[in-house]
């Protein structure tokens, strides 16, 4: 009985289908087999024919969109100033070492931090250049000229962090990149961090 039914429904659909098709050449739902209706790799034409699925391009080493926005060779021209800011940070970063070996206890262990939190903004500005243009920079940097006064070199790194800061502000109003523009603000942030680390040592001082 039960299967009785079924046929009778198969054939109410096959006849609302023919009606409502007028004489196209598509075969009602019920009419696939089992076979058509799982899914084997295939898709169905236009044409109503089963075609394979095309298999997708592998993309090539040198693939990439062109004038691409984000972190893309729309940002070349920042490619120059990110070299700069690298080496900038760079630069910090050896001098925060050089202060972490003149002085001890819980001041030492400050430098070096923000002596391995330049040398994150340095990674992270290769990272951009790289992604940018394809080129990984990371050039030798000195070990600069010694400190001659502790509260000097601290009056210097102030204005040094400064600097860097209003440098990342202006470069995150120069880019269109959005990406880029983020990693600049954000490093911004990070060097005025610094520049009031550096105060609260020499208030202390």
């Amino acid at each position: 009985m039960e299967e009785t039914r079924e046929l009778d429904r198969e054939a109410v659909i096959q006849r609302v289908w023919k009606r409502v098709m007028e004489g196209r050449e598509e075969s009602s739902p019920v009419a696939l087999t089992q076979e058509e209706t799982e899914p084997h790799g295939s898709l169905q034409t236009e044409e109503g024919e089963m075609g394979v699925l095309p298999a997708p391009t592998p993309r090539t080493k040198g693939d990439f969109p062109a004038g691409a926005a984000f972190l893309g060779e729309g940002s070349l021209e920042m490619v120059p100033l990110l070299q700069e800011m690298i080496r900038h940070e760079l630069g910090d970063l050896r001098a925060y070492q050089a202060l972490a070996r003149r002085t001890g206890g819980a001041q030492a262990r400050v430098f070096q931090a923000m002596a391995q939190e330049e040398k994150i903004h340095a990674k992270r500005l290769s990272a951009a250049c790289f992604l940018i243009s394809g080129v990984r920079y990371w050039p030798e940097v000195g070990k600069g000229v010694p400190p001659t006064s502790y509260l000097g070199t601290l009056r210097q790194r102030f204005g040094e962090e400064q600097a860097g800061m209003a440098a990342y502000l202006a470069g995150a109003e120069a880019t269109e990149d959005p990406c880029l523009r983020q990693l600049f603000l954000e490093i911004a942030r990070e060097e005025w961090e610094h520049a009031c680390k550096i105060r609260t040592m020499v208030e202390n001082a």
